[in-house]
Formats: structure tokens, C-alpha cells, sequence
């Protein structure tokens, strides 16, 4: 049954609280940060540093062990109210907002279009999420598992470990999930997370449209980078679900457009404008500084993948940023990524003793690091593996890339090095030479970067899902791409860079997933409450034709229909999520497992098994996401999380997890012949303590069951096993 409507109304009042007094927070700390800031690029700071209250409120209280619905409701109320009243004491009386250049019309109408477009694409998968559940496979692994244990726990403090992989996934870094918990604290369902990435796309949408707004080409930028936000490897994997790259490149986005329009100077006096940014030396005020390392951190705080442009974009500033400078660019900029971005990292450390990415030893410096079982979702090849393979390109690489990034892939690419590698050398700003060059490197790293192309050897089936890690060098590059002198000036050029990205994004679109009618109403209502009502009211408020009472009742009526529409979704979402089993894994995994666990709640589940019971965990949180799920394994110093490896052990384990039911597939990998195969469900079958309560034996790719623990299991069973 979904929540009552009590506590829908509830849920829906905090987060209306929430959000009012963030935003109220990030607006006047914004008005004291970057005063010249105005229009789009404002609205910018605003929300990034809102997201960062957010994220820092969550972590203090997940630190406190109180991520409660009390304590979330007060603390980020007040930390937002506080920012508020500290950024209008100390904002300037005086401060002169810097006007961006203005815009045709029709260039306007075709960046409005193409948002528009975007954002719909993006709706029909989260609608359809809606309805189902969430299926994909790092969803279902570990982003709503982090997320839910998060919110059982109300703690931030212990790991969660959800399989033996040498990934060790419980030390990535966990924004994003905490997001999700947080939905779940407020609403007591799960039912808003597949929403939430639609969220990350409006700002990231509109942190393209700020890379090229000092140059008037902010359409142009926006269409660029819409080409690779709505191409096929994001439509495929993070509308509707947990998964948190979107999130990242919003805010990698938005740190790109705080440095660049950073170049802004505090107009001088009433009605001056704004310097040419080439003009300019690469000079950052403190403010931009502030707020580029906002974004930057809350990008790193968010995936591995993003240090790399984070990193180096950041080194760059500092090396370029100007002799007896280059000490007040670190620090300002450091210590706010740091502050914003380093929670997760300083988890890790104190977890792994010392270590703040437990997945490497971090090369000369040998730091401690996880002692996992070489055990891979897939074998370990990156993309330069198959460097010198021209079959691999013609089998995999070629056809992925085709439904990556659509059919004239070759031209992306190209282009955006090209992009990338003429405005390193040419351009005289050295911060657009700086972003340039970094995202060259991301593209570099991507290439030797592990898993890129995972998979049998021969058969990199990875390869598609995993240009994810190349998207970030490759959106910052196309963002780029207008910048470039030749492409913007005059303006008859930029005219026709506008046109020639915007074909580009039209034929790329086409080869993404179909639209469905039935969802077309809710598609309607979303582009309305994130695109057009929020450009609608910026271009008004800019050019004095919309008061505030105007853009205060909108915003009134967005919000009360979407509370009305929203206790319908979570009411259906609580009717028919994750009842289709299938959806987990094919027509293989627990199916019956998934059906059965579904209806328990508040009941603590141990697992443990093969791909099938990793990949899907998720499915055994029930239908509240109450249960509490864990992989049953064996703890090690530095964050170790290794399968039991006797019959003894195991049951020692199952005892001292105390556990309701456990989830089991017969083998704990697939194939006789591998390292770690052990016969788990042999182990215990015969255990006077547990009860069999669902049994599939001929599912694929091997049998499952569900146990009932009546009991405390005997290890001295184990002997008549041999084990």
C-alpha cells in the first residue's frame, strides 16, 4: 500500500519548506558572493549553491547518525535561513549586475526548443520507471541500496557492502545517494527517485546555456552540449533511474561556466558592460573562484570519474591564474571544493586507514586498500586493449559508438577534438585553454581507464554502457566548440555554428528511444514546470515585463499541480513497481524471489549468491524499500568485503547477522571451474533453523531460494559436509 495521504501532504510541505529556504539561502549568499551576477548565470549560483547547502545539511546529519524526517526538516531549513540572513547582511548596498549580451529571438526560440526536446526524451523513460520500478543494473546494485540503508540507518557513518567484487563500490563517492535517501526519509517511498535525474538535467541544460553567454553564443552551447545529454548512452541509462552521471556533469558544466564568465568585471559604473573575455587577463576575483569551487566540489562528490576534468581544470586556474595569485587561487578554490566536495573522501580514508580512493593504491604512495576477491562484473579490459584490433572496431567499438552517440558519431567525435585541440593552441583565454586541454586528458584517460571496453576477451560488451566515462570530456568539448573565434564571429558565422548544431543534435535524437503517447500529458506538465516556466519567467523578469507577484503565483500553481499529480504517481508507483520480476535481469534471475521478498517489510534479509543476486539486489528491499538488505560476507581490514569460503564460516555469519530470511542462488559463481565457486545453498539446505519458503530450480543462470531463519543455524552441521 502506498504511504497515507497525511504523510504525502507532510512530505510534500518539507520539501516545499526545504527548497524555499535553501533557495532563499543560495540567493542572497550568491548576492554577497558574485553580486555582478545576473539573468541566467545568476539563477546558476543560486541553485548550485542550494544543491551545496543541501548536500552539506545531509552529510552533517547522516555524520550525527539523524537523517530523520525531524531533523532533516529543521536542519536544512535553518542552515538555508541562516545563509539567507548572513548573505543580505554582508551582500553590497551598491552591487552593479554585469548584462550578458542579448540574444535574437530566434536563436532563443531554437535553444528553448531544443531544452524542450531534451528534457520530453527524458520523461518518457522516468515516466515509464514510474510505473515499473527501476531496473538498471547499477540501480539495482548499489545506488537505491546505498540510498535505502542511508534512510533505515539514518547514518551516512557505516559502509555498505553489497557484494565480494574487487570494485568496492561502498567507497564511492555517495551525493547523489544521498539525495535519494533523503526522498526516501521525506515521502517514506522510494517513488520520487526515478524524478530525480530530470532535476539535474534542467540545471545541466542550463550551465550550457552559461559556457557561451559572455559570447552571446549561450544557444549555440546549450544545442552542443544537448547533443551529448541526449544521445543514446544517456537516454539508455539515467533518465528514470539512480544512476548519478547526469548529476556530475551538471555541475562539471556549471564549473566551466563560473570560470568563464568569471571574466566578468564589476561594472565600473551604472550601465557599463562587461569586457571582452579575451581581453581580459586570466584573473579570477575571489567571488567566481567561490563559486566555480562550489560546483567543482559538488561534481567530485558525486563520481570517480569526474576528478579527472575537476582536477584538471583546477591545476590549470591556479598554474595560469598569474604571478602572487596563483596562492589566493588555490586556497579560495581548494578549500571550497574541499568544504563542498571532500566528505566522502575523508570517509574513505578514516574507513580504509588513510586511503581517500581505496580503489588504487594511488600509484608511488602504496596507500592500504581493500583486499578483494579479483572478482569483476566483467573481465578488466580498457579500450586500449583493442587499440591495434581493427575487428574489435568493426564488431564493437563502430556499432556501439553508432548507438552511443548515433549514426554520425565519426563527425561528434572529430569535431569535438578538433574543438578541443584548436582552442588549447589557439585561443588567447587561458581558462578556455585550460578546459580545453582538460577535456583532451578526460578523453585520454578514458581510454586506459579499466572496464571501458569489459568483457570476455574479444567481446567487450561493456563498451556501450561505459563511454559514460567519456561523455564528460566530450560534452565540455562540444560546449566548447562555439567559442572558438572563427565559429562566433561575426555574428553571420555564429549564426551558421547555431545551425550546423543544432542539425547535428536533430539527426542525433532521431536514433534514441521511441516516445510513448500514454505518457505524453505528464511529458507536458514536466517541460512546463522545468523549461518553459523557468525561461519563461528569467526572460520576463530581464526585460521588466514580469513582476514578482506574477513569477510568485506561477510558481504556485506549477507547485499545487504538481502535488496533485504527484500523490496519483505515488500511489501507482506503490500498485505496480518492480510486480513485473522479469524486468530485473531478462527472463533469468530470482523471479520468484523478487515477487516473495516484495511483500515483506521491515525485515532484515542476508544474501549472497552470483551475478543474479548482486546485480538485482534492490528487488529484495520490498515494496517500501524497508527491508534491510546484506550481502553476507566476511570483513577485513581497509574496508574488505570477501565470500565466506567455509561451511562453518558461512553459518557463523548467518548467526551473527542475525537475519529474517536469507536470498541464496546455489552456487556463488556460475561456473565449476571458477576460483571462488562455492556451494552456499549446500551448505545450509539441511538446517533444522531455516525453513524453505521459495525454491526456483530451474531458473537461469542457476537456481535460487528463499529461506525463513526460525532459528540459530549449527556450525557442527557442517562436518557431515566435509567443510
Amino acid at each position: 500500500m502506498a504511504p497515507s495521504f497525511g504523510s504525502y501532504i507532510g512530505g510534500c510541505l518539507a520539501a516545499i519548506g526545504i527548497v524555499a529556504a535553501l533557495g532563499l539561502g543560495g540567493y542572497w549568499l550568491r548576492r554577497w558572493i558574485v553580486p555582478e551576477f545576473s539573468g541566467a548565470l545568476a539563477r546558476l549560483a543560486d541553485v548550485t549553491i542550494a544543491v551545496a547547502l543541501l548536500i552539506l545539511s545531509l552529510e552533517l546529519l547522516g555524520t550525527l547518525s539523524q537523517l530523520r524526517l525531524g531533523w532533516i526538516i529543521i536542519v536544512t531549513i535553518a542552515i538555508g535561513l541562516g545563509a539567507a540572513a548572513l548573505g543580505r547582511h554582508r551582500a553590497p548596498r551598491d552591487g552593479q549586475e554585469v548584462p550578458a549580451p542579448m540574444v535574437g529571438t530566434i536563436a532563443l526560440l531554437i535553444a528553448v526548443g531544443v531544452a524542450s526536446f531534451t528534457m520530453a526524451e527524458w520523461t518518457f523513460p522516468s515516466q515509464l520507471n514510474l510505473d515499473l520500478g527501476m531496473f538498471g543494473g547499477d540501480t539495482t546494485w548499489y545506488h537505491m541500496p546505498f540510498a535505502a540503508t542511508m534512510a533505515q540507518e539514518h547514518s551516512t557513518v557505516h559502509l555498505h557492502f553489497t557484494d565480494p567484487l574487487r570494485l568496492a563500490a561502498w567507497f564511492y563517492p555517495q551525493s547523489s545517494e544521498l539525495v535519494h535517501a533523503a526522498g526516501i526519509v521525506l515521502f517514506k517511498s522510494d517513488w520520487l527517485s526515478p524524478l530525480i535525474n530530470l532535476f539535474w538535467l534542467a540545471i545541466a541544460v542550463l550551465a550550457a546555456w552559461c559556457v557561451g553567454r559572455p559570447y552571446k553564443v549561450g544557444p549555440a552551447t546549450l544545442v552542443a552540449a544537448a547533443i551529448v545529454l541526449d544521445s543514446g548512452v544517456m537516454i539508455e541509462t539515467q533518465p528514470g533511474e539512480a544512476r548519478n552521471d547526469i548529476m556530475g556533469l551538471a555541475f562539471l558544466i556549471a564549473f566551466a561556466a563560473f570560470l568563464i564568465n568569471g571574466h566578468q568585471r564589476r561594472a565600473p559604473k551604472a550601465g557599463a558592460v562587461q569586457d571582452t573575455p579575451e581581453t581580459n587577463a586570466p584573473l579570477l576575483d575571489r567571488g567566481p573562484l567561490l563559486m566555480a569551487g562550489i560546483a567543482a566540489g559538488l561534481a567530485a562528490s558525486v563520481k570517480l570519474t569526474f576528478l579527472i576534468p575537476v582536477a584538471a581544470i583546477a591545476i590549470g586556474v591556479v598554474l595560469f591564474s598569474g604571478k602572487g595569485r596563483r596562492l589566493t587561487t588555490a586556497w579560495v578554490m581548494g578549500l571550497t571544493m574541499f568544504v563542498v566536495g571532500g566528505y566522502w573522501y575523508v570517509r574513505a580514508a578514516i574507513k580504509s586507514g588513510g586511503n581517500p580512493i581505496p580503489q588504487s593504491g594511488l600509484g608511488p604512495l602504496h596507500l592500504p586498500t581493500p583486499d578483494q576477491m579479483p572478482l569483476d562484473p566483467r573481465p578488466r579490459f580498457a579500450v586500449a586493449h583493442y587499440l591495434f584490433n581493427p575487428t574489435i572496431y568493426r564488431r564493437w567499438f563502430f556499432p556501439q559508438l553508432d548507438n552511443a552517440l548515433g549514426p554520425i558519431w565519426p563527425l561528434i567525435l572529430i569535431v569535438a577534438v578538433a574543438a578541443a585541440v584548436f582552442i588549447a593552441v589557439r585561443s588567447r583565454n587561458k581558462i578556455l585553454r585550460v578546459i580545453a586541454v582538460a577535456a583532451l586528458l578526460t578523453a585520454l584517460v578514458y581510454v586506459f581507464t579499466p572496464l571501458t571496453a569489459a568483457g570476455q576477451e574479444g567481446s567487450p560488451t561493456g563498451f556501450f554502457t561505459n563511454t559514460r566515462y567519456l561523455i564528460p570530456g566530450l560534452v565540455l568539448a562540444l560546449a566548447l566548440l562555439p567559442i572558438a573565434r572563427p565559429l562566433r564571429a561575426p555574428d553571420k558565422r555564429a549564426w551558421q555554428t547555431l545551425l550546423f548544431v543544432t542539425a547535428v543534435y536533430a539527426i542525433t535524437v532521431l536514433t534514441t528511444p521511441r516516445w510513448y503517447p500514454g505518457y505524453v500529458f505528464g511529458t507536458f506538465f514536466i517541460v512546463l514546470a522545468l523549461v518553459w516556466i523557468p525561461a519563461g519567467l528569467g526572460l520576463g523578469r530581464v526585460r521588466g515585463r514580469v513582476t514578482r507577484p506574477i513569477a510568485a503565483a506561477a510558481t504556485i500553481i506549477v507547485v499545487l499541480l504538481a502535488m496533485v499529480f504527484g500523490r496519483a504517481q505515488q500511489v501507482q508507483y506503490a500498485d505496480h513497481h518492480y510486480t513485473k520480476t522479469t524486468l530485473f535481469l531478462g527472463e533469468g534471475g530470482p523471479q520468484e524471489a523478487y515477487a516473495y521478498t516484495q511483500k515483506l517489510h521491515d525485515q532484515k534479509i542476508g544474501i549472497i549468491g552470483s551475478s543474479e543476486i548482486i546485480f538485482g539486489q534492490y528487488g529484495f528491499y520490498g515494496n517500501d524499500a524497508s527491508n534491510h538488505v546484506d550481502f553476507i560476507g566476511v570483513e577485513g581490514p581497509h574496508g574488505t568485503h570477501r565470500l565466506p569460503t567455509t561451511c562453518r564460516q558461512f553459518r557463523h555469519l548467518i548467526n551473527v547477522g542475525e537475519y529474517d530470511y536469507l536470498v541464496m542462488s546455489k552456487y556463488t559463481q556460475d561456473l565449476p571451474t571458477a576460483e571462488y565457486f562455492y556451494p552456499v545453498y549446500a551448505w545450509v539446505k539441511s538446517d533444522p533453523a531455516l525453513k524453505l519458503v521459495v525454491a526456483e530450480p530451474t531458473i537461469v543462470p542457476q537456481p535460487d531460494y528463499v529461506f525463513k531463519v526460525e532459528g540459530t543455524l549449527d556450525p557442527t552441521g557442517c562436518a557431515s559436509l566435509g567443510k
